[in-house]
């Protein structure tokens, strides 16, 4: 970076380029968490366009085809796995928030041992949070790495032994979990919050969703007061590491289980891509 002239990390001098990332400076960057399985990338396809949207909407310069080879390459090595692909748009050229167009993303991948077949725990318990997220429709759907908010959710479930948290936008819209998306049996009705003013646009979401039309079945996607909650009669979570699962209480009231959200839980189960 012009200009720099002594750089500290731990007291120590360094010439290490990441304290100047801007990933690292400014959380000006973007992940995906993916399931690896018989050496291949769980829901790769949707994981990509994903990650690519992100690219699209940040301007990020990055070396799509040559990280996903990577992701494939480490996946055939590692067989079983959870892969963590985070993606910045570089070490700053410059000062400030502002990025010069310069910049060339970096890209860290790390391989995690497979997901715990004992998780989530039995009952599952899921309770609503006061911490609220922000609205921003810049920002919304994407799995940046601004994440404060979920981190400050999970330090209010600390001691609790709730297995998620639901959390609401700032106008009081019920939006996801802190790890998750939530889907819910309202009214006779299958319904997920949209996301079009926040939240992480989940790749299991998405087959959810794409198998419900498959299927014929009707899930709507809708602006949910927080409030309906308390008329839920079944709730299920998603992530790419979980699934579709069923929560069995919510803020201790005990819920029913949705055929139709079990037919999507294990239409899902199955899929590769």
């Amino acid at each position: 970076m012009n200009g720099l002239r002594e750089l500290l990390v731990d007291h120590q001098s360094s010439t290490a380029s990441w304290p100047l990332d801007r990933g690292m400076q400014y959380g000006d960057g973007l992940f995906e968490t993916m399931v690896v399985r018989h050496g291949r990338v769980r829901f790769e396809a949707l994981h990509a366009a994903r990650l690519a949207e992100g690219c699209r909407r940040l301007g990020f310069n990055a070396e799509l085809p040559r990280i996903w080879e990577e992701a494939r390459r480490l996946a055939a090595a590692h067989g079983e796995a959870l892969l963590r692909l985070q993606l910045s748009r570089g070490v700053a050229v410059a000062r400030g928030y502002g990025p010069t167009g310069g910049e060339r993303a970096t890209s860290i991948l790390a391989v995690f041992a497979p997901p715990d077949a004992a998780e989530p725990p039995t009952p599952l318990r899921v309770r609503s949070l006061r911490n609220r997220l922000g609205e921003n429709p810049q920002l919304a759907g994407l799995k940046h790495c601004n994440r404060l908010e979920q981190v400050l959710a999970r330090q209010a479930m600390a001691g609790g032994d709730a297995f998620e948290g639901l959390l609401a936008s700032s106008s009081g819209l019920l939006i996801s979990g802190t790890m998750s998306n939530v889907f819910l049996e309202l009214d006779g009705e299958i319904v997920t919050p949209a996301l079009d003013r926040c939240g992480v646009a989940g790749v299991l979401r998405a087959a959810v969703l794409r198998e419900a039309a498959r299927l014929g079945m009707v899930l709507r996607v809708a602006e949910l007061p927080f409030e309906v909650l308390e008329r839920a009669s079944a709730l299920a979570l998603s992530n790419a590491r979980l699934g579709l699962v069923d929560a069995d209480e919510l803020d201790g009231r005990p819920l029913a289980r949705s055929a139709r959200l079990a037919e999507l839980a294990g239409r899902v189960a199955g899929l590769e891509d």
